[in-house]
């Protein structure tokens, strides 16, 4: 039988030093075993590329649960008193990402005719007229928080249009999905009133989106939401819940992960000038860099699934119900697959990252996320060309642990 190899207590993955820089952690994970059991995570961990990788892609790992399970899972949330809870795992269920086939199959394919890369290629100069506004509003200060100032609300009008969302509600609709991801992705022990805020988040979101479906079934319009409204595939359309589900998802893929890249890829840059100035200097660089910023430090750090059979990682029997967790972060620095890892060089060739995923459960808005980030860190580097960080003490988010961004970036230029 093999040896199994337990990770280091207090959870690395978990400790205010894993959340300032994760990777010192990852490279003694990986230098111990890429293939590793976490006793007080109950997961196995992976933190080599070739393992992440080919996980991303084994059908025997899955996201989702069987019909079957969830139904255990709901009596055993009405044993325990807690069936006020059935209406948030029923939502979290419906969403792509939480799914496998054959209804992942039916959920992508129908989201897949309302995401099309024209449909993104001409949000482009809308995405730049957002970014001009934002650095115009700064421009006299000669100083502004990235963050505040246009990575958070960049992503969140442009996926809030997309979504038919009115501008003045884009905050509240914010919120409700921060509580619900928040729960659907925690690790280890649940935060006080979780659950509680997930729930009312859970029903107020249900409410709205109902009459906002019904406005768009009568009155369609050219937006993301209305196409997923009308979507069909061979006759079949989704459903209310998985539309409110999905709805919620594209938010948080559309919003979080790309204020954290953008973020991340800023200070990245600013943190080497030498890579800056020659970015600056050679500008059509920008779509590898921008690939070398989602290696070098992504806002994606790790994945869970769950063993649906009994199969075998690196030489260790994964049994089957056992969780997994991919440290995309961590696949992403490892030596054996990238020359230099900590080194951050955008003219990187071959430059195969994990940060949106691989499989079927690839980043649907991976186009997106790209063209915010490639017109964000342009405009920025070419109007403010002496920018430089005001502050070389950052602060890093900690909820959800399975992503990686900057609670504020405060540059002058």
């Amino acid at each position: 039988m093999t040896t199994v190899t337990t990770s280091p207590r207090p959870p690395a993955l978990l400790s205010p030093a894993f959340f300032a820089d994760p990777y010192p952690t990852y490279h003694s994970l990986r230098a111990a075993d890429p293939v590793m059991w976490d006793e007080t995570l109950h997961s196995w961990v992976l933190s080599g590329y070739a393992q992440v990788a080919a996980s991303l892609n084994d059908g025997r790992l899955v996201r989702g649960r069987t019909e079957e399970e969830q139904a255990v899972i709901l009596d055993q949330l009405d044993a325990s008193g807690q069936g006020e809870l059935r209406q948030l795992r029923k939502l979290l269920w419906r969403m792509m990402l939480f799914s496998d086939p054959p209804a992942h199959t039916r959920l992508r394919a129908l989201a897949n005719r309302a995401f099309t890369p024209s449909a993104i290629e001409r949000l482009r100069a809308r995405i730049q007229r957002l970014v001009d506004s934002a650095l115009d509003a700064v421009q006299a200060a000669g100083q502004m928080d990235v963050i505040a100032d246009l990575a958070n609300p960049l992503p969140v009008i442009v996926i809030g249009d997309m979504l038919s969302l009115p501008p003045e509600e884009r905050e509240q609709f914010k919120r409700w999905s921060d509580d619900i991801i928040a729960f659907g992705a925690r690790l280890g022990a649940d935060q006080p009133g979780l659950a509680e805020r997930a729930l009312r988040s859970t029903s107020e979101l249900t409410d709205y989106f109902r009459a906002l479906v019904a406005k768009l079934r009568r009155q369609p319009n050219d937006t993301l939401l209305s196409a997923l409204v009308a979507a069909e595939e061979q006759g079949d359309r989704l459903t209310e819940e998985e539309l409110l589900a999905n709805a919620v998802l594209l938010l948080m893929n559309g919003h979080e992960t790309t204020t954290y890249m953008i973020g991340n890829g800023l200070l990245a840059l600013l943190r080497h000038p030498d890579q800056r100035r020659r970015l600056q200097a050679e500008p059509s660089l920008i779509g590898p860099a921008v690939e070398e910023l989602l290696r070098y430090d992504g806002s994606v750090q790790m994945r869970g699934v769950t063993a649906a059979e009994d199969l075998s990682i690196g030489g260790k029997r994964i049994g089957k119900g056992q969780s997994v967790l991919l440290l995309l972060g961590a696949a992403n620095r490892d030596p054996a697959r990238f020359a230099d890892p900590d080194r951050l060089d955008i003219g990187r060739r071959d430059n195969v990252h994990l940060d949106f995923g691989r499989g079927i459960h690839f980043c649907i808005g991976a186009a997106l996320a790209r063209s915010e980030l490639q017109i964000a860190i342009t405009t920025v580097l070419k109007r403010m060309p002496e920018v430089r960080l005001a502050n070389e003490t950052v602060e890093w988010q900690t909820v959800p642990p399975i992503f990686r961004g900057l609670k504020a970036l405060q540059v002058a230029f």
